[in-house]
């Protein structure tokens, strides 16, 4: 090797060495100011998210040991009087520490190839206390949670979560098993754009009491993805979130039955129309559902909204919340809903955040729920479009026609599916007689269609039960027979007082 090779290398070397010392010496330097945005972002988002619940969670940084190549920080999240829901009130004080890497090549990341620089690489773990030991003691006394972070220069955040498998056993057989969960979440250090997508193989928990039989959850092959963006309106995201389950199996009964959905799925999509309203959709898909080995058939359901006003649908939400427990009490006395003692400025308020919403003129839709047998396929949707009456103080009936403006609907039953049904009901039964069951299968479709022709309440079409309805402007269109809201109801009312079984 030439005296220019072996200096020419040697700068090379030094360059290197500079530039790994340099910026290990700037993250040191950036590392208090990045630690202190990141929790008073954490803590804001807590407090918004954690509004209605009555308590408090923060994230408190303990100490920070700042080295040149390398950081350790201890943080305590501390959580007080959280109602996790009406009976109960969640309190806890536990430990995190982060061993905090400098860039801009952090080893954890160049002993695994990873060679762009990063302004610094964080190793997150749950510390082991008598809070936590339990937990430590599930995970076979591994680290239950961690996370590893790597912060770029430009301000993106990529995070892979790590949750250990646990296991828990009572003396009373009740148990729990999870295989563990990776999550990877990346964004920006604002959290203003976030995407994420994790996957976790199993879950089992075995819920025993004395004097019921087993119940069981099974849960497998769990997946979810999405990309979320950060809005103007506390708690409103816009962009996408899925979630997909290869089979979801609960046990219950005294003969321990099974009802297996295999393929089930659920997405969310929602976007800003304007800059206080918003609108989306929701999709649950179910695929082939089994009862007690018996197959039943697919099923979905899809919601739709928009023209939502955010602030005021989160205001009347916060109202609710404060109120929960009033709701709640009487929901279990078997009463209904209560009557809320407001003064005379917080029903101003109330009133003013009901007529913002109603003022944007909403529009709620069940778009498909819909079940799919071997034979046949059934359908019902409805949509609703509302606006603000002239005044809350008319009687109520007035108030409510002129809140929903508009109401379509329409159901179709499928005639071979209702004999799809009953033939699983009576092969659930017990029954043997293939011939009985096949009549029975075939009398169940037309029986309904009958009876609904003769009550006014459906029509029939082919191998179809129809129903439509369409009202607006007070008057409702009722399978083609026009008439008033009042008649429509006191038709209806009348037709299913025949239709119940008398005692």
């Amino acid at each position: 090797m030439t005296k220019t090779s072996v200096a020419i290398l040697s700068g090379v070397a030094v360059a290197v060495v500079a530039v790994v010392v340099g910026g290990a010496w700037y993250t040191g330097k950036q590392l208090p100011g990045e630690l202190d945005h990141a929790l008073a972002l954490s803590n804001a988002q807590l407090q918004k998210s954690l509004v209605n619940t009555g308590g408090s969670v923060r994230i408190e940084l303990v100490s920070l040991d700042q080295r040149w190549f390398s950081s350790t920080a201890h943080y305590r999240v501390i959580a007080r009087d959280v109602h996790a829901n009406s009976q109960q009130v969640v309190n806890f004080d536990v430990g995190v520490t982060d061993q905090i890497e400098h860039g801009p090549f952090p080893w954890s990341r160049v002993k695994t190839l990873r060679l762009l620089p990063v302004l610094a690489l964080s190793n997150t773990t749950l510390d082991k206390d008598e809070v936590t030991a339990p937990w430590y003691a599930a995970a076979g006394d591994r680290v239950p949670f961690s996370a590893q972070t790597s912060m770029g220069y430009g301000g993106s955040v990529d995070s892979q979560v790590h949750l250990a498998p646990v296991k828990l056993d009572d003396a009373n057989g009740t148990s729990l098993a999870f295989s563990g969960m990776e999550l990877g979440v990346s964004g920006d250090r604002d959290g203003k754009d976030s995407r994420f997508h994790g996957e976790a193989d199993h879950f089992l928990m075995k819920l025993v009491s004395e004097d019921q039989p087993p119940v069981i959850f099974e849960l497998n092959g769990l997946k979810l993805g999405g990309k979320l963006a950060a809005t103007a309106h506390d708690n409103l995201f816009t962009g996408n979130a899925d979630l997909y389950l290869a089979e979801t199996k609960v046990t219950l009964g005294p003969r321990q039955q099974a009802l297996v959905i295999k393929g089930g799925e659920l997405s969310t999509l929602q976007s800003l129309e304007g800059p206080d309203t918003f609108g989306g959709r929701v999709e649950y898909k179910l695929g082939d559902i089994t009862w007690d080995g018996r197959a039943v058939g697919k099923a979905q359901m899809i919601v739709g909204f928009k023209s939502i006003h955010a602030p005021a649908l989160q205001a009347l939400s916060n109202w609710y919340a404060a109120h929960l427990p009033e709701f709640e009490a009487a929901a279990t006395a078997g009463q209904s809903a209560p009557q809320i003692n407001m003064t005379e400025a917080e029903k101003a308020k109330f009133q003013g955040d009901l007529r913002t919403l109603l003022a944007a003129k909403p529009k709620v839709a069940l778009e498909d729920l819909s079940l799919k047998t071997a034979n046949g396929e059934s359908h019902f949707n409805v949509a609703m479009d509302f606006d603000a009456p002239s005044s809350f103080d008319l009687p109520q009936d007035q108030a409510l026609k002129q809140m929903v403006t508009q109401v379509t609907g329409k159901l179709s039953l499928s005639k071979p599916m209702l004999g799809d049904l009953a033939t699983l009901q009576a092969l659930l039964d017990g029954q043997t007689d293939a011939q009985a069951i096949a009549t029975q299968s075939g009398q169940a479709g037309e029986m309904v269609g009958l009876m609904a022709v003769q009550s006014g309440l459906a029509t029939v079409e082919g191998d179809k039960v129809i129903s439509a309805l369409h009202y607006a402007d007070g008057m409702v269109d009722f399978n083609g027979q026009k008439m008033t809201l009042e008649a429509f109801a006191a038709f209806v009312n009348t037709q299913l007082a025949m239709l119940s079984p008398q005692r």
